[in-house]
């Protein structure tokens, strides 16, 4: 009797560990901003129109770098990030591959700024334009001249509108580590 019973036992617990195995197996990853889900697929697995769209100008020359499946509210739509040398862009579109409305900019505005000469990023509401590090603010300039700053080498600068908010970014690099500062353009730190 006593065996059938640890037989049981045993039984049960492998039973019960299969079932956890099988319950670990079926995580879905999924970012849930405000009432956005936002889950992430494969590049390959977006709809042939969009895929299609990608292939065109002023698309071609940009390399998607993440799809996801976006729910916001009764929308429903695809973001694709996109990335050409050092620039990155998200553009939305819907499953027929049409643009799609972004919080504060719509998506047709991120499509001309791919195609223009000023490669301006457009990501949700913040419009960030590069600039020439020559072209910051003097006091920024006069900031990144002192201590901590002098040991570092600005090695790109963008304006930035976030919202309400305007600042400037510098991507500077010290030897193999490198950081991105925000200013103001007074030349004070932004948070």
């Amino acid at each position: 009797m006593k065996k059938l019973f640890v037989a049981a036992i045993v039984a049960f617990a492998g039973f019960t560990a299969t079932q956890a195995q099988a319950s670990v197996n079926k995580i879905e990853i999924v970012s849930v901003q405000d009432s956005v889900v936002k889950t992430p697929i494969e590049v390959s697995a977006l709809p042939d129109a969009i895929k299609t769209v990608l292939a065109t100008d002023p698309y071609k020359d940009w390399t998607p770098t993440a799809a996801f499946s976006v729910k916001d509210g009764d929308k429903a739509y695809f973001q694709v990030d996109v990335k050409k040398a050092e620039e990155t862009a998200s553009l939305k579109f819907d499953a027929e591959g049409k643009p799609v409305e972004l919080t504060g900019a719509t998506t047709t505005q991120a499509q001309v700024s791919i195609s223009n000469e000023e490669n301006v990023s457009v990501q949700d509401s913040v419009v960030k334009t590069p600039i020439e590090v020559s072209a910051l603010p003097d006091a920024i300039k006069t900031v990144l001249a002192t201590d901590p700053y002098k040991a570092w080498t600005p090695t790109a600068a963008f304006s930035v509108k976030d919202g309400d908010k305007s600042y400037f970014q510098v991507d500077v690099k010290k030897e193999e580590e490198t950081a991105s500062l925000k200013f103001d353009a007074e030349g004070k730190p932004v948070e």
